[in-house]
C-alpha cells in the first residue's frame, strides 16, 4: 500500500468518524429544536434564580405569547428595584437605583430559553450532545440534555427541559474542570392559560427619571471590512453582525463584529480612545462570560463571549487595523 493511499484512506476515516460523532438521535434533536418553539408558543410565568460567581439574583417573569407581538416583564425580587419589558421588539428597562430608564429596538429574545442560531445538527459538528436521566424542577418532571464541546476553547452547557411542555426550566453553563459558572432555574413556574394585561405593566412609571432612547434599527451584517480583521475565530463561529455603533459627542464610533457558532456568541469591539482615556487591558469575568482587552495603535479592541479565556484572548490578539481607514469611519 503506497504512503499516499494510506494518508487518503487515513483522512476519509478521520473524515467519517467525524460525521458519525456528529449525528444527534431523532428524538434528541426535535426535543432541543422544540425549546425554543415552546418559548415562543407558551403563555407562562413563575419565579427563577439566576446564580453566578459568588452572586444570587432572585427574579420574577411574565411571558405571554403573541405570534404578531410577544410580550414579556421581569422583575428583580432582590437587590436593586430593577425591571424589564418586551412589547414586540420594543424593550423598556428601568432601573429604581439609577432613576434611569432605556427604551430601545431590537430583534425580540425571551429571557429563558436556549438561543439556537443554527440547527441542530450544524451545532453537532463541535459539540456532543447526550440525554441524561431525568429529575425534577419546580416539582415538574424535566429530561435533562448534556451539550459537550469537542475542543477546549467552548464551555459545556446542561439544560432541563420541561416534559410535558418543552419549556426550559433550568439551564447551566459549565468550565472544562467541571465547575458551574452560571445557572438558571425556576423554583416555580405555571404554564398556559391567560395571563393579565396589568401583569405586563411596569411597576414604576419613570416619573422623574432620566430617559435614555435609541429606537435605530442596526444596519444589516456586511460580509467584511477591510479596516478591521479579526483572523481567527474557533472554527465553527460565523459572522452575524457588523456595525459601527455612534457615540455620545465627543467620542470616536465604537465598531462592532458578532460570530456565533450557533450555540455561544462573541462580540468584537474596536474604538479608537484619546490620550486623557485610560486604557483597559488584561480579563474580566461575570459568570460564564469572559472578556479580553488590549490597546493597539491607540484602538481598544476587547472580545467578550460566553467562551474561555484563552479563547477571548486568542481572538483579541487576532484583531488587526488600518488606523487610517477605521478613523475616517
Amino acid at each position: 500500500m503506497s504512503a499516499i493511499y494510506r494518508r487518503g484512506l487515513s483522512a476519509l476515516l478521520c473524515l467519517m468518524t467525524a460525521q458519525a460523532a456528529a449525528v444527534v438521535p431523532e428524538e434528541l434533536s426535535r426535543m432541543i429544536a422544540a425549546i425554543p418553539k415552546a418559548t415562543q408558543t407558551l403563555s407562562y410565568e413563575g419565579e427563577f434564580i439566576y446564580a453566578h460567581d459568588t452572586h444570587l439574583d432572585a427574579m420574577r417573569i411574565v411571558h405571554r405569547a403573541d405570534q404578531d407581538a410577544p410580550a414579556e416583564r421581569l422583575v428583580s425580587l432582590s437587590g436593586p428595584a430593577r425591571e424589564v419589558v418586551r412589547l414586540g421588539d420594543k424593550v423598556t428597562c428601568t432601573f429604581s437605583d439609577h432613576r434611569s430608564v432605556l427604551v430601545e429596538r431590537r430583534q425580540p429574545r425571551d429571557f429563558v430559553t436556549l438561543a439556537l442560531s443554527e440547527p441542530v445538527e450544524t451545532i453537532a459538528r463541535h459539540y456532543e450532545f447526550k440525554q441524561l436521566a431525568d429529575d425534577r424542577v419546580a416539582g415538574r418532571t424535566a429530561r435533562v440534555i448534556s451539550i459537550q464541546p469537542r475542543k477546549a476553547d467552548r464551555h459545556s452547557y446542561q439544560l432541563w427541559v420541561d416534559a410535558a411542555s418543552n419549556l426550559l426550566l433550568r439551564s447551566a453553563v459549565i468550565d472544562g474542570t467541571g465547575k458551574v459558572l452560571e445557572q438558571v432555574m425556576f423554583t416555580e413556574v405555571s404554564i398556559g392559560g391567560e395571563i393579565p394585561a396589568n401583569s405586563l405593566e411596569p411597576e414604576v412609571d419613570g416619573e422623574g427619571f432620566t430617559w435614555y432612547t435609541n429606537e435605530k434599527q442596526p444596519p444589516a451584517p456586511r460580509s467584511g471590512d477591510a479596516a478591521l480583521q479579526v483572523q481567527w475565530v474557533p472554527e465553527g463561529f460565523a459572522l452575524k453582525d457588523l456595525h459601527t455603533q455612534k457615540r455620545a459627542s465627543g467620542r470616536k464610533p465604537m465598531h462592532h463584529v458578532v460570530y456565533s457558532d450557533g450555540l455561544a456568541m462573541v462580540s468584537v469591539f474596536v474604538e479608537e480612545i484619546s490620550s486623557k482615556e485610560p486604557p483597559l487591558e488584561g480579563y474580566s469575568t461575570l459568570g460564564a462570560v469572559n472578556a479580553f482587552s488590549r490597546l493597539q495603535d491607540r484602538h481598544q479592541v476587547t472580545v467578550v463571549g460566553e467562551v474561555p479565556q484563552a479563547t477571548v484572548r486568542r481572538i483579541a490578539e487576532s484583531v488587526s487595523i488600518r488606523s487610517d481607514d477605521i478613523s475616517a469611519r
